[in-house]
């Protein structure tokens, strides 16, 4: 276990994680100098990502008949859609972002050593997978760009544009432009880090307040519960509203890249490819794992106030804080859960399983309808192309 590995030190390896992006929420006390050149290489940073993304288009409206091309430029399209969706999404709710990171900050810093060990437990239980993600993210993107060193293309993405790429010193701004933007989608993808370490932040303050209403023993220490489970639900709120639209890109995104993944996998293609598919299966998967896993914990673990509210010696109490007790039972029987009604269902980890069950039935259908393999991806890719 990482004793050594407080909140903080997760708090500032997540913040160095997004250094491509800037997307970190700035303290309240910034210059106005720096706030403005932040917004400027945001904006900087979407259009070039958009100019990627319209060269990406351009390949699959150029091959339509060749959909191996078509499904590779579709793959690749969707991180820079990500970066896309991502910085819109911070854009709108940058006060929110720097509310609840700000207060996440001043969480980690008035940690009590009792406080800590319970912390300290849910980083031990997550670090290896978000980590390992972070520098899988990174690896991945190096890989990418280092591409035509190893494979036979001129650029990391297969990305063609309406002049001549191959003279210098254009080709040279191209494959700048082209890794500038690369390292951006990695950086983005981190955000689902960002976001997931505010929910199980959450999730550990609902802990902690879970111990301690089992604990009180007065009418001052129930009080203090009470103030700090309506301030806590405010909080939860917030994280949530937060956390919404940039689940929902990012599930929809690696849910899309998946099914073309899946097309890809029932044709005859060389093993090279599917070695491919397969890493980028897991990435897809996993993206989708940084959210339901800290969304279930929070679903569950906001859920148990109501049983340590029920656990205390509410019976020894007044009538007038019985109703208070009451009240926060009634809160607590609606779950904090991350959803969009008619778009995005709850998330929870019996969502990622219907989530990778879906893919691993595609996979299956490979086995049994292999000769159909070419129609299909054919077919749908076509189909996708139309929309684009």
């Amino acid at each position: 276990m990482m004793k050594n590995l407080t909140l903080k030190k997760v708090i500032a390896v997540t913040k160095i994680s997004l250094f491509a992006t800037w997307c970190w929420p700035l303290p309240k006390n910034t210059v106005k100098l720096k706030v403005i050149c932040v917004r400027l290489y945001q904006y900087l940073c979407l259009i070039l990502t958009l100019s990627l993304t319209a060269g990406l288009m351009n390949t699959v409206k150029n091959h339509v008949d060749e959909p191996l091309i078509m499904a590779k430029s579709i793959i690749v399209m969707s991180p820079t859609v990500h970066v896309i969706c991502n910085i819109i999404c911070c854009k709108i709710y940058s006060r929110r972002l720097q509310l609840v990171t700000f207060e996440m900050e001043n969480f980690s810093e008035l940690l009590k050593p009792r406080e800590e060990e319970i912390v300290q437990r849910y980083i031990d239980k997550c670090v290896y997978f978000y980590g390992g993600s972070i520098l899988c993210i990174y690896l991945s993107a190096i890989v990418i760009i280092t591409g035509p060193v190893t494979l036979d293309q001129p650029f990391p993405s297969n990305a063609e544009y309406p002049f001549v790429m191959y003279k210098q010193p254009l080709k040279s701004i191209i494959f700048v432009h082209q890794s500038f933007v690369f390292i951006q989608a990695a950086g983005q993808i981190c955000m689902n880090v960002f976001i997931a370490l505010l929910l199980w932040t959450t999730s550990a303050r609902f802990e902690l307040l879970t111990i301690e209403l089992r604990a009180v023993t007065d009418i001052h220490g129930l009080i203090k519960c009470i103030r700090e489970h309506k301030k806590l639900l405010q909080y939860a709120k917030e994280v949530v509203t937060i956390a919404r639209p940039f689940a929902l890109s990012t599930i929809s995104l690696s849910t899309f890249a998946l099914i073309i993944i899946g097309l890809i996998l029932v044709t005859n293609q060389p093993l090279s490819i599917k070695i491919q598919c397969v890493g980028l299966t897991f990435s897809g998967l996993s993206e989708v794992f940084m959210y339901t896993w800290p969304a279930e914990h929070l679903m569950h673990i906001s859920g148990e106030i109501r049983q340590a509210v029920f656990d205390t010696q509410w019976y020894k109490q007044s009538i007038a804080l019985r109703k208070y007790l009451q009240i926060i039972m009634l809160k607590a029987q609606n779950p904090i859960v991350i959803a969009i009604p008619c778009v995005m269902p709850a998330l929870s980890l019996n969502y990622y399983a219907s989530v990778r069950k879906e893919f691993e039935y595609c996979f299956d259908v490979h086995h049994a309808h292999q000769s159909f393999g070419q129609i299909i991806l054919h077919n749908s890719i076509r189909a996708t192309s139309y929309f684009l």
